[in-house]
């Protein structure tokens, strides 16, 4: 188990410096810099080059990496060019628990519709309720997030004279009002998560269902309940594990669009905005941090998946 953990642990490092060159490398590749945007009118040739060695943009690329990961490493991720120079740490510290209350919301809409729906599909295949659920993940996935959310947004204002509100509040603030902002795109993500859920869930348990042992369970007389609760579900759950790991990577990359289209200031919305202005620092500290999310995310679903079946931790020990 420990040489698993290792193993994992040094991947995960890996992928986020990775993650930190792709970042660097994708913002600075664009044509014009920073200055570009900051500045709205001409200046002097001098002065231009002033504030761009002011900037750091005067060095080369290697050089500047160097610099902006060596403060990373320090706890420094630089300043923001465009906010008085604000901590750019400061910035998405602001910005983590929106994004952080977003996916959890998401996350558990989806287990808790697309786990029952799945079961229920499964144990009832082809009636009329498996059609219907089937149905229901099957519009799930093929409609984009981003266009389900527009059509909310332009419809629900057309119909229910819906809005989101302008202003948001954390949930310590104001439970009411931070729900009141958090409900719809939560709902929005959740579904189009909950469609995944549901197809996979029905796949395991009816592949599980197949098992000589449940069929033993069913020829002692158990109950339908005793038999799907302790003998399916129980040894259904590492595939949907892995899929609700999965499916974070899925809802972060969501989360820009949707937080953007109901103001939400998450770190989809700073993303979108720094990325706009071209506030380098500010782009790849958000891209690292939600990269670190997305690492840790998947670090912890290898650990339950380890927990969860022997084999893998038995694999760990005799593999390289």
């Amino acid at each position: 188990m420990t040489s698993y953990l290792v193993r994992r642990g040094a991947a995960s490092i890996v992928v986020l410096l990775l993650v930190s060159i792709v970042a660097f490398l994708l913002i600075h590749l664009q044509k014009g810099d920073a200055l570009t945007v900051k500045l709205r009118q001409r200046l002097p040739e001098e002065q231009v080059q002033q504030l761009r060695a002011e900037m750091g943009l005067d060095k080369p690329l290697w050089e500047q990496y160097w610099t902006w990961l060596s403060g990373v490493l320090r706890g420094d991720m630089g300043r923001s060019f465009f906010r008085e120079q604000q901590p750019v740490w400061d910035r998405i510290k602001a910005a983590l628990p929106v994004t952080v209350e977003l996916v959890a919301l998401a996350i558990v809409i989806s287990v808790i519709v697309g786990v029952p729906a799945g079961v229920i599909s499964a144990v009832r295949r082809n009636s009329l309720l498996d059609q219907v659920t089937r149905l229901f993940s099957v519009i799930g996935l093929t409609i984009p997030v981003f266009w389900l959310a527009t059509i909310v947004l332009v419809y629900g204002g057309i119909w229910f004279s819906y809005s989101p509100p302008l202003t948001f509040q954390q949930f310590w603030e104001s439970p009411m009002r931070n729900l009141e902002a958090m409900w719809m795109p939560g709902l929005i993500l959740g579904y189009a998560l909950s469609a995944i859920t549901m197809r996979i869930t029905r796949s395991s348990v009816l592949e599980v269902m197949r098992q000589d042992y449940v069929r033993t369970a069913w020829a002692k007389g158990l109950g339908e309940q005793v038999v799907i609760v302790r003998h399916v579900l129980a040894n259904s759950l590492i595939p949907v594990i892995t899929v609700l790991g999965n499916q974070f990577v899925y809802i972060i990359g969501s989360t820009v669009i949707v937080e953007y289209l109901f103001h939400l200031p998450g770190l989809g919305f700073v993303a979108f905005e720094s990325i706009a202005t071209r506030d380098y620092f500010l782009v790849q500290g958000t891209v690292l941090v939600i990269g670190a999310m997305v690492v840790a995310m998947n670090f912890l679903v290898d650990l339950s998946y380890a927990w969860l079946d022997p084999r893998v931790r038995l694999a760990g020990t005799t593999q390289i």
